[in-house]
């Protein structure tokens, strides 16, 4: 079993949802969206900017997202449950994760897994120490840098009979999609570049859906 990190803002339960200070677009009705999209945060509340930016174009275009704190899997898992077996909503489900955030995406997968609720999409930004994907889980992709850093950030693995198909993004190789050079771990989410990779593969994921 992965070790859970401390996070700090795990004394602060009631703030979860920070869409309210980081989107400027309302949400669609979540009963009719055509997806549903996850953004959980980096360590503390200042890390992982760009995710309200995200945010923000996915609901342009349907998408109901919403931009959560590092320990948000807890409530999201909680929504996606209810709606699952009241029969309300039965759409296409997406997490996004940068750093401690992209282990509670994992996290957040198994615990649907138990209850038998597919995933269509994880996206983990710069992680260390991920979980395996679970079986639940169609795709998942990782973007990270493993060049100049202080750390490493690991590639995904499947769990064991998980049939996932899994692309580890190294940033610093010859055939990366996204220029590296100046991303590091804590504006990687803020990158013009990055942001238009990960919506891009979100769209993809629910219009397949």
């Amino acid at each position: 079993m992965t070790m859970r990190i401390p996070d700090p803002t795990r004394f602060v339960p009631f703030l979860v949802r920070l869409g309210w200070a980081s989107t400027r677009v309302a949400n669609p009705d979540p009963l009719r969206a055509s997806g549903r999209v996850f953004f959980f945060r980096g360590q503390a509340l200042l890390f992982s900017r760009g995710f309200g930016m995200m945010c923000d174009e996915l609901r342009r275009r349907g998408v109901w997202a919403e931009d959560l704190r590092c320990r948000g899997e807890r409530w999201a898992v909680r929504q996606v449950i209810a709606d699952y077996q009241e029969g309300r909503w039965r759409g296409p489900v997406v997490f996004v994760g940068h750093s401690c955030g992209g282990r509670s995406s994992l996290f957040a997968a198994e615990e649907l897994r138990a209850v038998g609720i597919e995933v269509y999409l994880i996206v983990c930004l710069d992680v260390t120490l991920p979980p395996p994907v679970p079986a639940n889980v169609r795709r998942a992709i990782n973007l990270r840098r493993t060049r100049r850093r202080l750390y490493p950030a690991m590639p995904l693995v499947a769990a064991p009979g998980a049939a996932a198909v899994i692309d580890n993004v190294d940033l610093d190789a010859p055939d990366s999609p996204i220029d590296p050079r100046g991303i590091c771990h804590v504006n990687i989410t803020s990158r013009p570049d990055v942001r238009e990779y990960v919506v891009g593969r979100i769209l993809e994921a629910i219009s397949g859906a």
